[in-house]
């Protein structure tokens, strides 16, 4: 089972955003989780992966062991693939995710960067600017990232410190450029993240 190009970049954007490899016997599949209020994007991503998937996004609910809350969220994952594999092996090492050193030659499509935007992206109202959520990278992670936004993209980005963590940071004139790139690729229940 073959990996098309889009979708290749499409999950690329997940890698950076919320999505998940996992190993499942011998190979690794892909795991999308959403909260309910983003139904019509996972039905997206569903549409768009439909072909490596086995099964629709199904509806799972689970407790929160420290609050006892109960979460309702949509998931779905591929099917097990040798394609996947070698990607996990690119994006984790012992079992975290990373920021592969070869991203500048791998992050080149906007359609990736309009995933990552709607799975971790927002606009700052205050200051007319987007941050992108990549406290769960290293901050050397985050430096490529930058520079590859940079050259692949002409977007001017940096390192803002959110709290105890770092974060991407693209100021308003450079926001707005990158807006115009995702947008033809954003969802419209997530047009509410653009400028």
């Amino acid at each position: 089972m073959s990996i098309t190009i889009r979708q290749r970049n499409i999950i690329l954007g997940l890698m950076l955003g919320d999505g998940h490899l996992e190993k499942n016997g011998r190979f690794a599949r892909l795991r999308i989780d959403q909260s309910l209020k983003h139904k019509d994007y996972i039905n997206w991503l569903y549409q768009e992966l439909s072909d490596i998937v086995p099964s629709k996004p199904r509806i799972i609910q689970e407790k929160d062991r420290r609050t006892l809350k109960v979460y309702t969220r949509l998931h779905f994952s591929t099917y097990s693939n040798g394609q996947l594999d070698k990607w996990r092996c690119v994006f984790y090492v012992n079992n975290r995710k990373i920021v592969p050193s070869g991203i500048i030659n791998m992050l080149n499509h906007k359609i990736s960067l309009a995933v990552w935007f709607m799975d971790d992206g927002y606009k700052r109202n205050d200051c007319a600017a987007v941050r992108l959520n990549t406290d769960a990278f290293t901050y050397s992670g985050q430096k490529l990232l930058i520079r590859c936004l940079e050259k692949n993209f002409k977007i001017k980005s940096r390192i803002h410190k959110k709290g105890r963590w770092f974060n991407i940071y693209i100021p308003k004139d450079e926001a707005r450029k990158f807006c115009r790139l995702v947008k033809p690729y954003t969802l419209p229940s997530f047009r509410y993240k653009l400028l």
